[in-house]
């Protein structure tokens, strides 16, 4: 499989960019476009996570992804974002929890271009990167990145 190699490549890259300023693991959201979803891999480290969760310890990783996470069409109609399986993983040494998403738009509205928002780390951890990218010709396109006070990033494929 090619595609495993591009994708551990550029987890590298992105998720340890800027070490020497951050040594702490940044975000990864990973997007796949279809003509009535959007598919989301969403790479959280552990660590920043559990110190972002502090000041709300209750619920699951699900719910708290839930009020953290959201879309919207650039008229601000909400989408609606399913939590499928969520899975740890070790890269690098840093432990993830990884979700996979499901993104789906209002009736009529395009999965091509939406808003992102997102502080489901960076609202404690203000150096923290979200990083979003998706499936390029020659591996992975940077699509933006989020990091307080950022939260809100337009996404426009075409």
């Amino acid at each position: 499989m090619r595609r495993a190699p591009l994708l551990a490549g550029w987890l590298g890259a992105l998720l340890s960019a800027g070490a020497a300023a951050h040594p702490a693991p940044n975000s990864l959201l990973k997007l796949e476009f279809g003509a009535d979803w959007v598919q989301a891999e969403y790479w959280v480290p552990v660590s920043e996570l559990a110190y972002a969760r502090a000041a709300e310890p209750n619920g699951t990783e699900a719910a708290y992804l839930l009020r953290h996470l959201s879309v919207e069409t650039p008229q601000g109609t909400g989408w609606t974002i399913t939590v499928g399986p969520l899975r740890e993983e070790t890269y690098l040494d840093h432990a993830y929890l990884v979700a996979r998403l499901t993104l789906a738009p209002p009736a009529g509205a395009s999965t091509r271009h939406f808003v992102l928002i997102d502080d489901t780390v960076t609202h404690e951890v203000r150096n923290h990167i979200v990083y979003v990218v998706t499936r390029g010709a020659d591996g992975m396109d940077l699509l933006g990145m989020l990091q307080y006070p950022a939260r809100r990033l337009s996404i426009e494929r075409g």
